[in-house]
């Protein structure tokens, strides 16, 4: 229910949303497409040959706008695969990654086609790694987990590169390596021994 609370959320924002960005115009061959009444708004849906849905959204002055969804097929008929935020053609909002049983694997924040804020991967609904792009350039603190949820690895960014200290996790949570960076270069570093 959530899922579709936010689907419908994301969709109610980006269609009111005017861009003046001017983004690919929405090839539409192939797909089934029809005109919402009362608007300038068409849904589109792709079928693969056994009739299956395998993409859909919406296009409004020609470019995909809104919410779009790719799906499983075969055995994985109806389930979301993908979810994808486009503003005036373009790539804006979040866009997730689905398993066939539902579990995001795989989120990102774009802006205007480019990686900008949170992007973060997860195995069976437990978050492996996140980190931060501005600009489609890494910044801010990026974290790696272990299959338990402890951190492994912290690294900071800057303007895309290494920036602060790096630091490297045992099993326990201590720290031991540490490094630091600064502008991408390292300046000092390396075991770290216990007290």
């Amino acid at each position: 229910m959530r899922l579709i609370l936010l689907l419908f959320s994301i969709n109610l924002i980006i269609s009111c949303g005017g861009s003046i960005n001017t983004g690919a115009l929405a090839k539409l061959e192939g797909y089934e497409t029809e005109l919402i009444k009362g608007t300038n708004i068409t849904k589109a849906i792709k079928r693969n040959s056994d009739n299956e849905i395998i993409e859909q959204g919406y296009v409004s002055g020609g470019k995909r706008n809104g919410v779009w969804l790719t799906y499983y097929t075969g055995d994985e008929t109806g389930k979301i695969k993908t979810i994808a935020s486009y503003s005036d053609g373009i790539l804006s909002g979040p866009y997730l990654e689905l398993s066939n049983r539902g579990q995001i694997e795989t989120e990102v924040t774009y802006e205007n086609n480019l990686y900008n804020g949170l992007y973060a991967t997860y195995k069976f609904g437990r978050m492996t790694k996140e980190v931060n792009y501005k600009d489609n350039k890494l910044e801010g603190l990026s974290t790696e987990y272990d299959n338990r949820g402890n951190v492994q690895k912290e690294i900071n960014y800057r303007n895309g590169k290494q920036h602060g200290l790096m630091r490297y996790y045992n099993e326990d949570g201590e720290v031991i390596v540490e490094y630091e960076y600064n502008d991408g270069t390292k300046v000092r570093g390396g075991m770290v021994g216990k007290e």
